[in-house]
């Protein structure tokens, strides 16, 4: 999907302002951090800042959010005929790379900022839309009700295995590569989904 030049303009925005968020709170912690100091940092006003976030703490998961926006949007755009069990596994690989991307410094500070009790509750609301609108997409490519075992199940599966590469990785001092721990999941859940799993439509 193309974005118009207002909507590039409050992208960015909203990007700018999660950065300097997280690098605030990351360098300080979050409670040394406020709305005012965010904003300037973006170089926009306090009232700009709450045009996009209720709270401080929305803008430090934002960009962990927008990730998995364009998660869903590349599954959306995958062919339908695809196989659905290697397709969320190497899009969800492809998701956990952009983790593996900054130093080990970086991404142990940005998890202390997100394990941070005032902003654990976005971070769990994160996760669970994030495994509902995989819900609703795989319920969508299957012919299935959202409502069923079946898509609950595999994006429950999937997430939590995410969770868990993610988690082990940055335990061990964030060395090495998430999205090695995650195939290594995703091989052993594959016992359980098989490459062609779910489609009852054949």
């Amino acid at each position: 999907m193309t974005l118009g030049l207002r909507e590039r303009k409050k992208a960015a925005t909203r990007s700018a302002l999660s950065a300097a968020a997280l690098a605030l709170a990351a360098e300080r912690g979050v409670d040394a951090v406020t709305v005012d100091e965010i904003a300037a940092i973006a170089g926009v006003s306090s009232r700009t800042f709450f045009n996009y976030f209720a709270t401080k703490e929305e803008a430090f998961v934002a960009q962990d959010l927008a990730l998995a926006q364009d998660l869903l949007e590349r599954l959306h755009a995958e062919p339908a005929h695809a196989p659905l069990w290697p397709t969320l596994v190497r899009l969800l690989g492809d998701h956990l790379d952009a983790a593996g991307t900054v130093s080990p410094a970086q991404a142990l500070a940005e998890h202390a900022v997100r394990s941070h009790p005032s902003v654990l509750t976005q971070q769990f609301q994160q996760y669970a839309g994030m495994e509902a609108d995989l819900v609703a997409e795989i319920a969508r490519r299957t012919g299935t009700r959202a409502t069923s075992l079946e898509p609950r199940l595999l994006a429950s599966a999937l997430v939590a295995a995410m969770r868990t590469a993610l988690e082990t990785w940055l335990d061990a001092g964030a060395v090495g590569s998430p999205r090695e721990l995650f195939q290594t999941a995703a091989d052993r859940l594959s016992l359980a989904f098989p490459p062609d799993t779910p489609d009852p439509r054949t």
